[in-house]
């Protein structure tokens, strides 16, 4: 009895009051200096967290002057992919990285977002949504078509950027900062058995994405496509994405293949 007692006591005062399904406090009742209390009191400054002088590193496209000249053009927004130092990264191209308020940030990383249709429009969990690992976060739309974007660890959203909504613009430039789609209140324990992994180990999958990438375009090539000039079939104007060169089909599947998952 006194156990079930105490176990019921160590609830968030959110739980109590109905807010949350699930939480247990984990700062003794703090709740002036919790980061969850003020977000969830709709106090930003929590959100806040000066972001600036991250370190990047850049992942070169293997081989790249083995290319066919007119597959370069195409490939180009992967030539380089900066990655972030500070993050972690699951194997769906989503990236982890824990604020000094011991918070969690995530979003995309620059090769997925380089591999998103021109008119993508991204849509994420509402605040005080509960995530879990594996579940979606938050889920792409482009071509009539959804792409459920998997959730690397479990957590509460304190913070969402509905911007992304509307506008691609700072998911694309800066997609370790601005482009921060989610900031959660971390499960206990999730970071320490999450399948994320180093950027080391990021940049040598982002590798080998690109090579495989390489692979279905050169068979593309081989179709027959290059035989025509690698033009549309509306008239001979010149292919200037990969979607146009793949069909929307074919290059829905590719990105599902390396970002997607349920």
């Amino acid at each position: 009895m006194n156990k079930e007692i105490d176990i019921v006591s160590e609830h968030c005062v959110w739980v109590d009051a109905g807010v949350l399904n699930y939480k247990l406090c984990d700062r003794g009742f703090d709740c002036e200096h919790c980061p969850l209390d003020a977000a969830l009191r709709d106090d930003n400054s929590v959100c806040g967290e000066d972001e600036q002088g991250l370190s990047l590193s850049t992942v070169p496209f293997p081989e790249w002057d083995d290319l066919p000249d007119i597959l370069q053009p195409l490939l180009m927004p992967l030539r380089e992919i900066p990655i972030c130092d500070a993050a972690r990264y699951s194997s769906r191209h989503v990236w982890v990285r824990q604020t000094a308020a011991g918070m969690v940030r995530i979003g995309l990383d620059a090769f997925a977002v380089g591999l998103l249709p021109e008119n993508a429009q991204l849509v994420t969990v509402a605040n005080r949504s509960e995530v879990r690992e594996g579940e979606a976060f938050g889920w792409v739309y482009a071509w009539n078509k959804t792409l459920p974007l998997p959730a690397p660890v479990s957590g509460v959203v304190i913070c969402r950027s509905g911007e992304h909504i509307d506008s691609m613009d700072k998911l694309r430039t800066s997609p370790y900062t601005d482009g921060c789609l989610l900031t959660l209140s971390p499960a206990v324990g999730t970071l320490a058995t999450a399948r994320v992994y180093s950027p080391a180990v990021h940049a040598r999958r982002i590798q080998r994405h690109e090579t495989s990438m390489t692979a279905r375009l050169r068979r593309t090539l081989e179709e027959g496509i290059d035989r025509v000039g690698l033009c549309l079939n509306d008239g001979g104007t010149p292919v200037a994405s990969l979607p146009e060169l793949l069909g929307r089909e074919r290059y829905w599947k590719l990105v599902s293949g390396y970002i997607g998952g349920e």
